[in-house]
């Protein structure tokens, strides 16, 4: 352990993180219950707990009686919602979603940026500042800091994106760029792992140990959360099992090879798919019309009888049970939650999934492990990335005071 960790700040900053987090993820609670949970001092516990409220970042109250009782009853304390905020910025390959996001988790403001495909970084980011700064402007909350998610590895600082296929970049300075724009700590962070900690924070996570979260999207990506903590693979930082070749004939990846398990799962290689069996099925080409998301228009078609679209299904069910799987056998996660096109798919295409990951899973694993669609809704990403800064800054540093 590093000796700043035994610096009276530093254990100061670490017991304010622990209450923040503790209200955020179970509500208001007592000063007494606080100190129970955490192990704290009650007077430690006061003393924080002052401080926070000095601050606006608690409300400590009375609560309504329900009952009648004797003597004074305890005050509770509770995060305060409508004081503060964190900005998400969710980078894509053709769209950038930014938002704000209350102490709470909750996405209070979003907006939605289209953008080229391959467009430069310079631009991108140019781009996401012009989108942020009206949002900032206008909101009475005050912004603590910023969160950036990028779908690629980024550096040990959580400053640049080291390298992103599906954006064309590589070596890019963010933070700079946001912190000149806004004056506010900013956070980068690996989009697929950001979304996993907020899903551990506020989705399916809350209540279980480890987590892995797969996103399906304009690629597919994994994410780790190992006893609350995100999981950073190696030297590069990311599970990079989406170029893991799976079929020797399949569509080339962006990473060059062939026939990887991107290429073959990501939403624009399935649109693709979609659109080359069209021209030979009128089912299917009906229901391309009819639905605009690759999975459903495949669900609909394997559902009036075309064979082709059950085909492509069964492969997609095939090739993505089998990664999970893996990955369970391999981390043991207790709960997995399937993020992206996945998350929004057809009930039965879930099912498929789910069912066929089952019959993968280590038969001493399969019954402990729970499978579902990831319950953060359509602002995963912006939500991920707001939730990274706010573990850094809220969490990790005890909530550092911001001026408006």
């Amino acid at each position: 352990m590093h000796r700043r960790s035994w610096l009276p700040e530093d254990v100061r900053a670490h017991n304010r993180g622990l209450l923040l987090r503790l209200l955020a993820e179970q509500g208001a609670l007592s000063r007494r219950d606080l100190a129970g949970r955490t192990g704290l001092s009650i007077p430690t516990v006061a003393s924080i707990v002052t401080d926070l409220a000095d601050e606006g970042y608690v409300i400590e109250s009375v609560p309504p009686v329900r009952h009648t009782r004797r003597g004074p009853r305890p005050s509770v304390v509770t995060l305060s919602r409508d004081g503060y905020a964190f900005l998400g910025v969710d980078i894509g390959a053709e769209e950038l979603r930014i938002g704000l996001v209350d102490l709470s988790g909750l996405v209070v403001a979003a907006t939605r940026v289209p953008l080229e495909r391959g467009a430069a970084a310079p631009r991108v980011i140019d781009a996401a500042v012009a989108a942020a700064t009206p949002m900032l402007e206008s909101t009475e909350r005050t912004t603590v800091a910023i969160g950036v998610g990028v779908p690629g590895p980024v550096d040990d600082g959580r400053r640049r994106c080291m390298l992103s296929l599906a954006l064309g970049w590589r070596n890019v300075d963010i933070a700079d760029r946001f912190e000149c724009a806004f004056d506010r700590p900013t956070v980068v962070e690996y989009n697929v792992r950001a979304m996993a900690m907020a899903e551990a924070r506020h989705g399916l996570g809350q209540r279980a140990e480890n987590l892995l979260y797969v996103h399906v999207g304009d690629g597919v990506g994994f994410g780790f959360v190992v006893d609350g903590q995100p999981f950073r693979q190696g030297a590069h930082g990311v599970s990079e099992l989406g170029h893991h070749r799976v079929a020797a004939d399949g569509p080339r990846c962006p990473c060059g090879s062939v026939g990887c398990l991107e290429a073959m799962l990501s939403e624009p290689s399935l649109r693709a798919r979609v659109g080359r069996a069209a021209g030979d099925s009128a089912v299917l080409a009906r229901a391309e019309r009819e639905h605009p998301a690759p999975l459903d228009a495949l669900d609909a078609a394997a559902h009036a009888g075309d064979e082709a679209a059950a085909a492509v299904l069964d492969e997609f069910a095939e090739h993505l049970s089998t990664a999970i799987a893996v990955n369970v056998n391999v981390f043991s996660p207790t709960r997995v939650a399937l993020g992206g096109i996945v998350a929004t798919a057809p009930k039965e295409v879930l099912r498929r999934v789910q069912a066929a990951t089952r019959e993968k899973i280590c038969s001493v694993l399969r019954h402990q492990v729970i499978v579902e669609a990831s319950a953060l809704g359509r602002h995963a990403g912006l939500l991920g990335a707001a939730i990274g800064a706010l573990d850094e800054v809220f969490y990790q540093r005890g909530a550092v005071p911001a001026q408006p």
